[in-house]
């Protein structure tokens, strides 16, 4: 009787290539505009891991483009026609040979395959026959001098003409130093202390860290551009810091005794803050010279650009990090259990006294539980709004997968009642109280 193969040498393969491949995707990420909290991935994805892992539409554009162009550059120089030719023979044949065994085997019900690495040697055989594809594609009524291909994911197509395409192409005959894209490159922004400086100096220091405002036609350029929504919200920030201490003093007087004046006293709070932050950006656009319908119509056409918004998403949400450390009575474990129970009572709490109220604005939703569960923790517990802010950040709540799951759990429950309420109201819901409010919802967002 055939002895049965142990899983462990697949498991340490497999564990290897996914471990490898998990580096690979975190230096990119450290030079891409890509969120800087997130919350932790939905195991969900596991149930259709290979839908899931499927290209989509528009991802495979960057598959099929590039083998064509990298054949039309080789096309002008003999030695790397010839190697390119070569290689695509080399490369189909292999592909044929090995695909024909693993069909073979598989047919056969063989006892000798190992299915972790059957699996991987496919994918990596079905991503060759991509390319090989994409290149022995031909174009109805193409001209000698132009070729076209289509983009996946559109209606639309990309047509070259060879000639003028070549005209930009410089084979050259020796290689040039390549590097990996670093973190460098993202603009190092420091950030202005808060504490023990004057307000006329606080605006002194952020205009010469902006420094020279340069224009690109009628907008802003970008650099100068992110580096005055950073410093702008950074003294709102500073200019609001006794406003949002005093603002949670004022809706705890009320919390769990007046439901209607404790929502009026939220409005009120943000209502304030955004009177403060249009004042405080009046200042900085008046010390750097610069309209408030200049920055506008920047900001309007910067957020078309999906790395300028990230890179805002990102720092909107830096913003809200406090100055300070956490106590050290709210360890990660303690902060964790504060987020649910608080979250619990939130969400109970607004089905019990708020949804009827505010059914006409859901925009206020994230926002009202958000404050909700602030208040409950420093009521409950006496851990200020802005400690137990500095605890989210410190322990990355947000990427804990138990409260993650938690938090869905507690949405989904809040958007079906919503429905029952207000089927308009779906739209606007979400939000995580304690959260930062970048991420899904806070007071004053």
């Amino acid at each position: 009787m055939q002895k049965k193969a142990s899983v462990k040498p697949q498991y340490e393969l497999l564990g290897a290539r996914v471990s490898s491949a998990l580096d690979v995707v975190n230096k990119l990420c450290e030079t891409t505009p890509t969120p800087a909290y997130s919350a932790a991935p939905d195991p969900n994805i596991l149930k259709n891991l290979l839908g899931e892992c499927e290209d989509s539409d528009y991802w495979q554009n960057f598959k099929k483009a590039a083998p064509i162009l990298f054949c039309m550059i080789a096309e002008e120089d003999p030695n790397l026609k010839q190697m390119r030719d070569i290689s695509f023979i080399e490369e189909l044949l292999k592909v044929k040979s090995i695909l024909a065994l693993l069909d073979s085997k598989l047919k056969d019900g063989s006892a000798d395959i190992d299915l972790v690495e059957y699996s991987i040697a496919t994918k990596m055989l079905e991503h060759k026959l991509c390319i090989l594809t994409s290149l022995n594609m031909q174009v109805e009524g193409e001209s000698e001098g132009t070729f076209s291909f289509n983009l996946f994911g559109t209606n639309k197509s990309i047509k070259i003409d060879k000639a003028k395409f070549m005209e930009s192409v410089t084979i050259q005959d020796q290689p040039v130093i390549e590097r990996e894209a670093t973190g460098e490159a993202k603009m190092n922004l420091k950030n202005i202390p808060m504490e023990g400086v004057s307000e006329e100096d606080y605006v002194k220091q952020s205009i010469e860290a902006i420094g020279e405002v340069k224009k690109n036609g009628k907008i802003l350029d970008k650099d100068t551009f992110v580096k005055i929504f950073k410093y702008t919200g950074d003294y709102a920030k500073y200019k609001n810091q006794e406003i949002k201490k005093k603002a949670q003093d004022e809706r705890c007087t009320n919390f769990q005794k007046d439901a209607a004046e404790y929502l009026r006293a939220l409005k009120a709070n943000i209502a304030e803050e955004e009177k403060s932050y249009e004042a405080s950006s009046r200042i900085m656009f008046d010390a750097l010279s610069i309209t408030p319908e200049l920055f506008e119509r920047t900001q309007q056409t910067m957020m078309n650009d999906p790395y300028v918004s990230m890179e805002l998403f990102n720092m909107g949400i830096s913003m809200e990090q406090p100055e300070g450390s956490a106590p050290k009575e709210l360890t990660a474990e303690k902060t964790v259990e504060l987020v649910k129970a608080s979250n619990d009572f939130a969400f109970d709490e607004f089905k019990k006294e708020y949804i009827t109220q505010i059914s006409h604005d859901p925009m206020m939703m994230p926002v009202l539980i958000s404050a909700i569960a602030h208040d409950w923790v420093k009521v409950n517990h006496g851990f200020p709004e802005e400690q137990f802010k500095a605890a989210l950040f410190e322990h990355k709540i947000y990427e804990n997968p138990e409260v993650s799951e938690h938090m869905q759990t507690k949405q989904m429950e809040l958007l079906s009642l919503a429905a029952q309420q207000n089927p308009g109201m779906m739209g606007g819901m979400g939000g995580m109280g304690g959260m930062p409010p970048g991420m899904m919802g806070g007071p004053g967002m």
